[in-house]
């Protein structure tokens, strides 16, 4: 559709890095689906960029300033600069991080319109909280990822509820789908038979995304004389541990971690199950992306999981670090192919009725045309 603008609107997104994290790609994935004519749209880093295949920047103009510091004095005023020199129409910022400094730039340098937007975990010490409400308070729109998140951000810093709005992520169904094709090739790449029973997961290995929770799970499955494989794709934060913890619960030969991969549909098509054991989600990409795959899903029931998940419909909820739910969870879907069949397929017709990427980008589209500049 041709714009009637009479100008493009000038769109920064102001981030703290870019790198091959879930938030960071969806905050790529939507500037790359904007419709150019438009907007043109900036990408301001405070950070660092990090280098590798996986990052794909979008057709926008980048702007990296490299400051991997805490809070500077000297940082609004060099955000205030960027801003005023390229006469942006918008500044969204993104969690904690650009909040202070990306809040206070864009007032300074008279910015038409402010949004800020968390996307899932968020400080909650009592003097965070009071300044995130405080500077929440001086955005003009207020934007989460989920509604269950809202509730939380509002609840831990009396920001006002109704001041939030939840615009869900979204899922390109072009490049997630299921193939048996993919299955094959993954197996084929990291030497699993067509036999194998594989629990996977995908996901920065961090402490939040809690995969010691699905270890224990496993080895009491193990133990019971089940067959299974975990596989966990990820960027290795912390893979020493996850390595440690899988020899000191002697199921080392039954866990594979296999990295960050850059073809995310093949990886979940390989799995016979994907789980999900963070102790917080904002609104899960990864979860979206199995339900377009088709894989029957298992994940903690927190943050915005349960607006994703209807439990025992297209997928299975469980307690956040209860392996022993967790492990009871697998076991009755690796019996039950036929229910795990079911709950799969559930998944992938409700994602592709709600969590499309074009549905998510029109929501953004009318967050930033909302006002008239």
């Amino acid at each position: 559709m041709k714009s009637h603008l009479k100008r493009k609107i000038r769109l920064a997104h102001l981030v703290h890095v870019i790198g091959p994290a879930g938030k960071e790609l969806g905050i790529l994935k939507l500037i790359d689906n904007l419709d150019q004519e438009k907007f043109e749209i900036f990408i301001v880093v405070i950070g660092v960029i990090y280098e590798g295949p996986t990052i794909n920047l979008p057709d926008a103009q980048v702007i990296c300033l490299n400051h991997m510091g805490g809070n500077s004095i000297k940082l609004p005023l060099k955000l205030r600069k960027i801003f005023t020199d390229h006469r942006f129409d918008i500044v969204h910022t993104h969690s904690w991080n650009t909040l202070l400094e990306g809040v206070i730039a864009a007032k300074l340098a008279g910015i038409p319109m402010i949004i800020h937007q968390e996307h899932g975990t968020f400080p909650q010490g009592s003097l965070h909280c009071r300044l995130q409400n405080f500077f929440w308070r001086r955005a003009d729109k207020m934007l989460s990822v989920s509604r269950e998140l809202n509730k939380k951000l509002a609840a831990k810093t009396g920001f006002p509820l109704e001041n939030i709005q939840a615009i869900l992520n979204g899922v390109d169904d072009e490049k997630f789908y299921p193939d048996d094709r993919l299955r094959q090739n993954f197996r084929e790449k990291f030497g699993l038979s067509d036999q194998d029973f594989i629990i996977g997961t995908v996901g920065r290995m961090a402490t939040v995304k809690n995969h010691a929770m699905l270890l224990r799970a496993a080895a009491k499955l193990l133990d019971q004389g089940l067959s299974l494989k975990i596989v966990i794709a990820g960027f290795p934060t912390n893979e020493t541990d996850i390595a440690v913890l899988a020899r000191e619960l002697k199921i080392e030969a039954h866990v594979h971690l296999i990295g960050y991969q850059a073809d995310i549909n093949m990886i979940l098509n390989g799995f016979d199950i994907f789980a999900l054991t963070s102790f917080s989600e904002g609104c899960s990409n990864v979860i979206q992306e199995a339900m377009f795959a088709e894989k029957a899903i298992i994940a903690t029931n927190v943050g915005g999981n349960p607006e994703l998940i209807n439990d025992q419909q297209t997928g299975l909820l469980v307690a956040s670090d209860d392996d022993t739910q967790l492990a009871k969870a697998i076991h009755h879907l690796k019996e039950n192919q036929t229910y795990r069949e079911r709950l799969a397929k559930n998944a992938r017709n409700h994602a592709i009725k709600t969590f499309t990427l074009l549905k998510m980008v029109r929501n953004y589209e009318q967050v930033y045309t909302s006002k008239n500049f």
